[in-house]
C-alpha cells in the first residue's frame, strides 16, 4: 500500500498537479484531448507503381516495414474458400525459391529479426523488423518472399493440417460461433463477405493454385510499402529502390472489392442456434449499415455508443446494472470502408432470462428513437469514443498503418483529424434523426444461441424461428470405384481369413471391458488419459471412465441419449453423441469382424496399399443404412488386421484418421491389438495402450445408465 501511495504522489509531483478535492467522480474536470500528430511522412510512388510511406523515427535504434497488398479472403474463387489464407501462410514457412523458410528462420534468428506474412478479410500484408544495422537485410527478405515464393508442397500440406484443425474447432466457442453465423446470416453464405472454411475448399487448393494467385494480386501497383524506424530518409529511398525497384509490373487490373449483394443479404427474421451443450444464452439483433464515408456515419458511432458503448450505456444501465441479467452488453457500428458494414448489438444471459433479456434488448433500441439523448449521455459517448480512439495512435506504427489504411481504401489523407472533427460536431438532434432513420426493426435480423429448453419462454412466442444448422460437414474421403461381383468376393474372402486368423468366435462377442492409457497430441503437449471402458456390441451403448488433470470424467451412452459426469456434477451430451456412439460402435474391431456378412453390410476389396512400410490389403466395409464405412487393412500373409482407415475425429478433429495395429494378443480366444498408433490428417493424434481386455464380462445394465446428480 505504501509503494502505490508513493508512486501517486510522485507521479502528481512530476506532473506539477494541483489535488482539488471533489465530492462525486462527476465533479473531475479532464483536460481537452491534445490533437494527435501526425509525423512528418515522405509518400512518394516508384515508376513500377510501388506506392511508398518513410517515417523517421529515432527513438530505437530499429527499423519496421510493412507492404498492405490488396488482396484478401474476400476474393477466394468460388470452392476455394482458404486461398488467400494459405497462400500467404506458405510465402512466409515456405521461403522464398532462393532461400527455403527453414533457412529463413534460422538466418532471423541469427539477425534477431522477424518476418510475417498473413491475409485478412479484406487485404493482406507482409512485414518486416530488424535492427537499424540490418536494414538493407531485412528489406531483402521481405521483397524476395514478395516477389518470388516457392510454395514447396510439403509446406502446403503441413498449412493444411492446420486449417483442418480450425474447422474442426469452430464451434468450441460460443460467441465465435454467434459472431460467424451472424454475418453470414447478414451477408448470405454465399456472399464473400459470408463464405466459409470448409474441409472440401481446403482439398480443392492445389499448389498451382497458389501460384496463380499469387501473379494475379502481387505486382507492385497494387501495393503500399511503409517503412518506419531510425534511418535517414534519403538513404532509405535508395534501400527502397535497390530492393523493390526493379520489380516489373504485373499488369494485371486492380481488384475492385466485391460489393453486397442486397437482394440476397440482409434477410430480417428470427433465427435460432439450438446448442445443447451451453447453460448461457448469446443474444444479437443485427442489420446492414453503411460506409465510413456516409453523411450519417458520426451520429450513427455517437448513437451506438449511448445504447451500448461502455459501462454507462443504456443497455448496459438497463440489462446488467438494474436487472443483474448480462454478463455482456455492448452495441457496434462496424461501417467498412467500400463496401457494406453492420451494425449489431449483443448480450449474454442466462438461458432462464433469455427472452426477458431479448425484450429488453428491443425496448431499449426502440427507446433510442423516443426523444434525444441526454447532454451527459452525450459527453459521456464523446468522451469514451475520442479518448479511448487515442490508444489507437500511441505509436508511430499504428498511425502509419492508418495512414496506409486510408491510401487503400481511397480516403483522404487527413481523414485523422477529420474524423475528431466529425465526432465533435454531432448534436443530440443528429443522433435522435439517425436513431429513427436507421434502427427500423423491420430490417433486424436477431439470431439467439442457447439450449432453447431452457429458455423462460419459447422463442417462437416472439414470431416465427429460423433455425440455424452450425454442423460441420465431414471432410471426403478418397473416391472408390465402384464395387463390382469380383471385388465383393475378393473381399468377402478376405474377411473371412482375417476372422479365422484371428480366433474364437466374434458373433458370440455380446460385451467388452478393457483399461487403457491413451496419450493424445494437444496444442499443448502429450497428454496421457487413463479410461475404463464397458461396451454393450448388440445395443450399442458404452460406459468410459476417465482420470484426466481435472478429475475423474465419466462418460456414458444408453443407446438413445449421452451423457457425463464430472466434478461439476451431471450433464446431458449434445445431440451429436448418438452420432458419435454410433459411428464408433460399428468401427469397433470386434464388431467389424463378427458383422462384416450380416444384412445391411457391404464389402469391397480395394486392392494392395501400404500401411507404413507393410505391404496390406484394403477392405470396404460399409452399413448401408446408417451411411457408415471403414477400411480394414489386412496382412494379406498373415491375414490378421493390421489397422484402419476411415473419416472421424480423434480429440474432437475431423479427418483422414489411420489406426496403426500391434502387439496383437489373444483375449477371450480372439486376438486383439494391445497397442495402437494414431494419426489424423497425416498428423500423430495418439497412442493407446491396452492394459486388459475382456470379452462377455457381463455388464449390469446399470452401468449404461445416467447416473442421478
Amino acid at each position: 500500500m505504501r509503494k502505490q501511495t508513493f508512486l501517486a504522489l510522485t507521479l502528481i509531483a512530476a506532473a506539477g498537479a494541483q489535488i482539488t478535492p471533489v465530492k462525486n467522480y462527476k465533479e473531475i474536470k479532464l483536460p481537452v484531448l491534445n490533437p494527435i500528430k501526425v509525423p512528418p511522412v515522405d509518400r512518394y510512388v516508384l515508376p513500377n507503381g510501388l506506392t511508398v510511406y518513410l517515417v523517421e523515427d529515432k527513438e530505437l535504434p530499429v527499423v519496421r516495414a510493412q507492404a498492405l497488398i490488396r488482396t484478401g479472403d474476400r476474393w477466394d474463387p468460388s470452392g476455394k474458400t482458404g486461398l488467400a489464407d494459405l497462400t500467404l501462410r506458405v510465402m512466409r514457412t515456405g521461403g522464398s525459391t532462393s532461400r527455403n523458410g527453414d533457412a529463413l528462420d534460422v538466418e532471423l534468428d541469427r539477425l534477431a529479426a522477424s518476418v510475417e506474412t498473413g491475409s485478412g478479410g479484406n487485404n493482406s500484408n507482409a512485414s518486416v523488423f530488424v535492427l537499424k544495422a540490418d536494414a538493407e537485410k531485412g528489406l531483402t527478405i521481405l521483397a524476395d518472399l514478395l516477389r518470388n515464393p516457392a510454395y514447396p508442397q510439403e509446406k502446403i500440406d503441413l498449412a493444411k493440417i492446420d486449417m483442418r484443425d480450425t474447422v474442426s474447432r469452430r464451434n468450441d466457442d460460443p460467441m465465435g460461433i454467434h459472431n460467424r453465423e451472424s454475418g453470414r446470416i447478414l451477408y448470405g453464405k454465399d456472399s464473400p463477405y459470408g463464405a466459409q472454411l470448409e474441409y472440401a475448399t481446403i482439398e480443392a487448393i492445389s499448389r498451382a493454385d497458389l501460384v496463380a494467385f499469387h501473379k494475379q494480386y502481387f505486382q507492385p501497383e497494387n501495393m503500399i510499402l511503409a517503412v518506419w524506424g531510425d534511418f535517414n530518409a534519403a538513404g532509405m529511398k535508395a534501400l527502397v529502390e535497390k530492393s523493390f525497384g526493379s520489380w516489373a509490373r504485373g499488369g494485371q487490373p486492380k481488384p475492385a472489392a466485391p460489393q453486397v449483394d442486397t437482394a440476397k443479404s440482409g434477410k430480417p427474421g428470427l433465427f435460432l442456434i439450438d446448442k445443447e451443450d451451453v447453460t448461457q444464452s448469446t443474444l444479437g439483433i443485427s442489420m446492414l449499415a453503411g460506409r465510413r464515408e456516409d453523411p450519417d456515419y458520426y451520429a450513427m458511432v455517437v448513437m451506438t455508443s449511448v445504447l451500448g458503448g461502455g459501462f454507462g450505456s443504456r443497455l448496459t444501465n438497463t440489462i446488467r446494472t438494474k436487472e443483474g441479467l448480462a454478463y455482456m452488453s455492448f452495441a457496434h457500428y462496424a461501417a467498412e470502408y467500400d463496401h457494406a458494414g453492420s451494425w449489431f448489438a449483443k448480450v449474454g444471459t442466462k438461458s432462464g432470462t433469455t427472452i426477458k433479456a431479448l425484450e429488453l434488448m428491443q425496448s431499449e433500441i426502440a427507446r433510442m428513437k423516443e426523444g434525444e439523448v441526454t447532454d451527459e449521455e452525450m459527453r459521456v459517448a464523446k468522451d469514451s469514443i475520442l479518448k479511448g480512439e487515442a490508444f489507437d495512435f500511441d505509436s508511430t506504427g499504428k498511425i502509419v498503418g492508418r495512414l496506409m489504411t486510408y491510401e487503400y481504401y481511397g480516403y483522404p489523407s487527413d481523414y485523422l483529424q477529420r474524423y475528431r472533427a466529425g465526432i465533435d460536431k454531432v448534436t443530440k438532434a443528429d443522433v435522435l434523426a439517425a436513431a429513427r432513420k436507421h434502427l427500423d426493426t423491420a430490417r433486424f435480423q436477431v439470431l439467439v444461441l442457447g439450449k432453447a429448453k431452457d429458455f423462460d419462454k419459447p422463442l417462437t412466442s416472439l414470431g416465427a424461428v429460423t433455425p440455424v444448422d452450425i454442423s460441420i460437414p465431414a471432410p471426403k474421403g478418397e473416391p472408390v470405384a465402384a464395387a463390382t461381383n469380383e471385388t465383393a468376393a475378393r473381399g468377402m474372402a478376405l474377411l473371412a481369413k482375417a476372422r479365422k486368423a484371428h480366433g474364437g468366435d466374434a458373433k458370440s462377442v455380446k460385451d467388452y471391458s478393457t483399461k487403457m492409457v491413451m496419450t493424445a497430441v494437444t496444442p499443448q503437449g502429450e497428454m496421457a488419459i487413463s479410461s475404463e471402458i464397458v461396451l454393450d456390441l448388440t445395443n450399442n451403448r458404452y460406459m468410459m471412465k476417465m482420470a484426466t488433470p481435472m478429475g475423474e470424467i465419466i462418460q456414458g451412452f444408453d443407446g438413445t441419449s449421452g451423457w457425463m459426469k464430472s466434478g461439476q456434477g451431471v450433464r446431458d451430451a449434445p445431440p451429436a453423441a448418438a452420432t458419435t456412439a454410433k459411428e464408433n460402435g460399428f468401427r469397433h474391431t470386434l464388431s467389424l469382424l463378427a458383422n462384416f456378412d450380416a444384412p445391411g453390410y457391404s464389402v469391397q476389396a480395394l486392392g494392395p496399399t501400404k500401411l507404413g512400410n507393410l505391404d496390406v490389403e484394403a477392405v470396404l466395409i460399409k452399413r448401408e443404412a446408417d451411411k457408415l464405412e471403414v477400411n480394414l487393412l489386412i496382412d494379406p500373409k498373415t491375414g490378421l488386421l493390421a489397422g484402419k482407415k476411415y473419416m472421424g475425429a480423434v480429440m474432437g478433429q475431423k479427418g483422414n484418421v489411420v489406426e496403426t495395429f500391434s502387439d496383437l494378443r489373444e483375449a477371450g480366444g480372439i486376438k486383439l491389438p494391445f497397442a495402437i498408433s494414431i494419426t489424423n490428417n497425416g498428423n500423430k493424434a495418439a497412442e493407446v495402450k491396452y492394459t486388459e481386455q475382456k470379452l462377455n464380462p457381463g455388464v449390469p445394465n446399470e452401468q449404461y445408465k445416467k447416473p442421478q446428480p
